[in-house]
């Protein structure tokens, strides 16, 4: 092999090595984020009722608004503010997501699970595309955020 050769060689390797090392995202610790499991997952959601907010995917929150009260016996009722109440199921799956589904709906016809992470009083769900085996891709890519009501939690100040 030539110099030539062995140099550009060399060089690719050592772009993808920096490559792949900026592209790991960040540990949840790292950011702040604990992520929620288990037990303490389940007992979150748990006889409570979330006030929540969506965020658009290309950033700054939606007018929607929503709130979610979670039975003990697995249903919910959903409600966007000035809409009817949905009923729906939640269950934790496996012992880091919690599903959703709302039969007989014609807007929300699939089965929703998230990942739920916690920063300060604040609960942002991530969904399955948002991950990578360390924690999301970009912390601030979440789905909906939360506190639970009666908690006297707060998120930060909308995103604009």
């Amino acid at each position: 092999m030539n110099l030539s050769v062995r140099l550009h060689t060399t060089s690719s390797v050592l772009t993808l090595t920096l490559i792949a090392f900026i592209a790991q995202p960040a540990t949840a610790e790292d950011d702040g984020y604990l992520q929620i499991t288990g037990d303490d997952l389940h007992s979150v959601f748990y006889e409570s009722t979330v006030v929540s907010e969506y965020q658009r995917i290309s950033g700054g929150i939606q007018n929607e608004q929503f709130i979610e009260t979670h039975h003990a016996n697995g249903e919910t009722d959903y409600q966007e503010l000035g809409t009817p109440k949905i009923k729906g199921s939640w269950q934790i799956v496996g012992d880091d997501k919690i599903c959703y589904r709302y039969p007989g709906n014609k807007v929300f016809t699939q089965t929703y699970c998230f990942f739920v992470y916690k920063s300060g009083t604040c609960y942002y769900n991530y969904g399955s595309r948002q991950m990578t085996l360390n924690g999301p891709y970009d912390w601030r890519l979440w789905t909906s955020r939360f506190v639970r009501k009666g908690d006297g939690g707060t998120c930060d100040a909308p995103v604009s």
